[in-house]
C-alpha cells in the first residue's frame, strides 16, 4: 500500500460518522458521541428529559447508575437509560 493509499484510508476512518444505538424509556435513539454529559443525555429525546425527573444507566448485574448533568458516559451500542420522578411523595394514607 503506498503512502498516499494509507494516508486516504486513515482519512476515511476519521470522518466515518459515528453511530452508537441506545434506548432511553425503552424509546431507541442514534447518537454520535463517544462520550456525552448527563445534560447531553437528557436533550436526545425530542421533548428533553425535565428537571424534575432523574438519569439512570441500567447495569446489569449491578446496581443501576445516578447519571447527574455533568457526568460523563462512554457511549456504546445497547446502552438503556430511564428516568424516575427525582422526589417521591408519598401517599396520604387513609
Amino acid at each position: 500500500m503506498s503512502d498516499d493509499t494509507a494516508a486516504e484510508a486513515a482519512d476515511d476512518h476519521d470522518h466515518r460518522e459515528l453511530k452508537f444505538q441506545i434506548q432511553i424509556d425503552r424509546v431507541h435513539y442514534t447518537v454520535h458521541q463517544e462520550e456525552m454529559t448527563g445534560a447531553e443525555l437528557r436533550r436526545v429525546p425530542p421533548s428533553s428529559i425535565p428537571e424534575d425527573r432523574d438519569l439512570w444507566e441500567v447495569r446489569p448485574g449491578e446496581d443501576d447508575r445516578l447519571i447527574a448533568d455533568t457526568d460523563i458516559v462512554k457511549i456504546r451500542d445497547g446502552l438503556r437509560f430511564f428516568t424516575s420522578p427525582r422526589h417521591i411523595n408519598p401517599g396520604c394514607g387513609a
